[in-house]
């Protein structure tokens, strides 16, 4: 991992913008991903916390692909209740609107989703969802023109 992505997940783990992350960030940004609270602790501790309990940039960039290494980071972020893949959960929060785009269209924009899901950019994922959800309004506007021209023919 290059130093702007440590840079951004370090960032992204000191939540109160203190320059280190403290145990309680810590403890918020594990459980956002699921880590279960009887390991958190055990993984602050192989960051190398400081004398002052704090991971500081050094200590987190220098470490973290030990610590990333031993455990199974990615396992964490899993819920038990989502055995699906991203692509069918950001479907499922559409409401599966996406079921209005052909199939083909449908399993090209999946694979990319996936793609870029693995890269952990949240902020290009971000982007690409916004575009999906365009692409699928436009998609519904559209059909529902369609609808009413046949309504109206049909009169």
């Amino acid at each position: 991992m290059d130093r702007p992505s440590f840079e951004r997940l370090f960032s992204a783990c000191d939540i109160n913008r203190s320059g280190v992350i403290e145990y309680e960030d810590f403890t918020v940004v594990c459980r956002e991903l699921n880590v279960p609270d009887d390991e958190i602790k055990t993984l602050f501790n192989k960051f190398g916390a400081g004398a002052d309990g704090c991971i500081n940039y050094s200590k987190f960039s220098s470490r973290f692909q030990e610590v990333s290494e031993r455990l199974d980071l990615a396992s964490f972020g899993a819920s038990p209740q989502s055995q699906g893949s991203p692509w069918d959960e950001f479907q499922s929060r559409m409401d599966d609107a996406t079921g209005l785009l052909s199939g083909r269209l449908c399993d090209q924009l999946a694979e990319l989703y996936q793609a870029i899901y693995s890269t952990s950019e949240p902020l290009l994922l971000q982007q690409y969802e916004g575009l999906v959800d365009a692409l699928v309004s436009e998609s519904k506007e559209r059909r529902l023109e369609s609808e009413q021209v046949e309504t109206s023919f049909r009169r």
